[in-house]
């Protein structure tokens, strides 16, 4: 009998000797080899393993049949037709590497698309030589360089998609050749230099996004020639110049994207004729004068922003027309005056920026409709400078007072108790500060402040709108130095009179109105018994005390803990120091130049003196004064003089 042993050992050699035969062979299977292939040109199967191996296609998310068979048509990505690759779609793919520029000889390509992937590298000369090329998408990689100026040569493309690589350079004016080009963008690169001229020729042109770059000029008028424009995104540039006229004539425009640039001028209104318009974004620009009214006729416009120039001027009432609008944004500009209550018909609105600006409002409605979308606006509103100083300079009518050498001193104030009891007092510094009220309590009057007319020493008051008083609201009194009876002068209109003070050496009284700014009035003019008061700027926050210094340079003001200053000449408003004490209502210029205040319903009964320039509380020997009133809202000085 046979070794059976030995027999079981000679077949296990056969066995694997027939294993080591067939291995090479099925190796070979598993590898493509052009050459035998057929279904496309050899060159093109060659081009596709190039890119397969150049950019590590075996880590690829999907590389189904590359390089395992020999039926490239087959391939993931890969379409032919009439024996030809003519798409290759692999967006989106792990493709590591840079793009080979045998890519160059798939002369039949109309379709490429290697974008979101992590390609590095120049953009390869030799994509220009793709004539039949109709779309190119390199999007999303990391590609840097130039842009070639051969993809001008690409006659046939409608798309060209470079955007959010690092290329740099500039924009190449080949790039005008393409004719049938229906989209450009180049947006998220380092593009520099200006826009060619050369762009204006591509009269196919629906899309183009030149944002997120470093590009330069002003926009160019050949651009004028893009009848077919759909969007037109130039955002975060360098921009400058003037928004041009002939925007108008982009008459199929939907987005036009200007924000974050340096552009200046004014907002051009032939911009209202864009009757498509869906986006328009002007922000964060240098832009001035006001918001065309014409602006209210682009009735599909869905987002307008505005915010962050220098737009002055009032909100126009034609914006409540935008009846699609979801998106308005007019923050951090000059605008001014009350703000339209037309905006109410905007009942798509989902967000209204209007912060930081010199708005008011005269409707309570209106008030409440705004909160709902952007409850912090009105904090940060600032006066509005509508009448220059020149106009106000006021005339000086009386002789300069006495100075505080040869002349003697007397505080006079007011105490508002119970918000309509009013008991008028004087403070004599000569007499070791004594107090002393000036008649009875004078019930249900609701004086708000106080001021003295230097040269006649004649004493004149303010009241309030509060509903409990029973006497006239929003009036200018004079007080009778002797016993505090009041006199009805004149009625402001304004409502609540909240403080008053007369500029140096005239009959000029500025009052601040609570809720609508400041006002001056010129007490010669008074007729039947009405102030006729002149607006100087409209602002809706409620100010308690006001005071001018001596010379009439600086209009002091408290609002809150955060006392201003006016400058008169140049009629500009700044911000003093943020830590003004909580609750002042009387403010008034001491003889040293500091400014005296006292608090509302202060537990310490006492008039304080404050230092401007350290903003700090001063004490010193004559301050605080003592007295026995807690809720001190106006006071004033007045002086004689002591010569002979």
């Amino acid at each position: 009998m046979p070794n059976t042993a030995c027999l079981n050992n000679q077949l296990l050699l056969k066995f694997l000797g027939l294993i080591l035969f067939i291995s090479p062979l099925a190796l070979a299977q598993a590898t493509t080899q052009c050459s035998t292939v057929t279904a496309i040109p050899i060159t093109e199967c060659e081009v596709l393993l190039t890119l397969y191996n150049q950019t590590n296609g075996t880590s690829w998310q999907k590389n189904t049949g590359w390089n395992e068979n020999n039926t490239p048509c087959q391939w993931w990505g890969v379409t032919c037709d009439n024996g030809y690759v003519t798409k290759l779609y692999l967006e989106n793919n792990n493709l590591n590497g840079s793009i080979p520029d045998s890519l160059g000889y798939l002369n039949q390509l109309q379709e490429l698309s290697l974008s979101k992937n992590q390609l590095s590298g120049s953009i390869p000369d030799s994509l220009g030589q793709l004539k039949r090329l109709k779309i190119l998408y390199l999007s999303g990689n990391h590609l840097e360089g130039f842009i070639p100026n051969s993809l001008g040569d690409l006659m046939n493309l409608q798309g060209l998609y470079l955007n959010s690589n690092q290329l740099n350079g500039s924009i190449p004016e080949s790039l005008g050749n393409l004719d049938l080009l229906q989209t450009l963008s180049l947006n998220n690169n380092q593009l520099n230099a200006v826009i060619p001229d050369s762009l204006g020729n591509l009269s196919h042109l629906q899309g183009l996004d030149l944002s997120h770059n470093q590009i330069t000029g002003s926009i160019p008028r050949p651009l004028i020639n893009l009848k077919k424009l759909q969007r037109l995104k130039l955002d975060h540039n360098q921009l400058s110049g003037a928004l041009p006229d002939w925007l108008e004539k982009l008459s199929d425009l939907q987005w036009l994207v200007l924000n974050d640039n340096q552009l200046s001028g004014s907002i051009p209104d032939s911009l209202g004729n864009l009757n498509y318009l869906q986006v328009l974004y002007l922000d964060n620009n240098q832009l001035t004068g006001s918001i065309p009214e014409s602006l209210g006729n682009l009735a599909n416009l869905q987002q307008l922003v505005l915010e962050n120039n220098q737009l002055s001027g009032t909100v126009p009432e034609t914006l409540g027309n935008l009846n699609n609008l979801q998106d308005l944004y007019l923050s951090n500009n000059e605008l001014c005056g009350d703000i339209p209550p037309t905006l109410m018909n905007l009942t798509g609105l989902s967000y209204l920026s209007l912060d930081d600006n010199h708005l008011t409002y005269a409707d309570s409605n209106l008030f409440n409709w705004i909160n709902n979308l952007n409850s912090d606006w009105a904090s940060t509103q600032t006066p509005c400078l509508k009448n220059s100083p020149a106009k106000l300079n006021p005339q000086v009518t009386e002789p300069n007072p006495p100075t505080k050498e040869n002349s003697t001193c007397l505080l006079y104030a007011l105490q508002d108790e119970g918000l309509n009891n009013t008991q008028f007092f004087t403070v004599d510094p000569q007499k070791n500060f004594a107090v002393t009220p000036l008649g009875n309590v004078h019930p249900e009057y609701d004086i708000e402040d106080m001021d003295i007319l230097s040269a006649t020493t004649e004493i004149y008051a303010s009241s309030g709108d509060d509903a409990q008083a029973n006497h006239e609201k929003g009036y200018i009194y004079q007080v009778n130095p002797a016993n505090g009876e009041l006199t009805p002068v004149c009625s402001t209109g304004l409502g609540k009179v909240s403080a008053i003070s007369f500029y140096p050496n005239s009959q000029d009284l500025w009052i601040w109105a609570g809720g609508k700014g400041l006002f001056v009035i010129d007490l010669k003019q008074i007729n039947n018994g009405v102030c006729h008061p002149q607006e100087i700027f409209r602002y809706s926050a409620q100010v308690e005390g006001i005071t001018w210094d001596p010379e009439g340079k600086i209009l002091y003001g408290a609002k809150g803990t955060t006392l201003y200053k006016y400058f008169h000449d140049t009629g500009t408003v700044a911000k003093v120091c943020d830590n003004f004490p909580k609750g002042a209502e009387a403010l008034e210029m001491s003889t040293d130049d500091s400014l005296l205040f006292a608090v509302h319903q202060a537990k310490d009964t006492s008039i304080h003196s404050f230092d401007i320039n350290s903003c700090s509380i001063v004490d010193k020997a004559d301050f605080p004064i003592k007295t026995p009133y807690n809720d001190i809202e106006g006071m004033a000085w007045t002086c004689h003089s002591n010569s002979k």
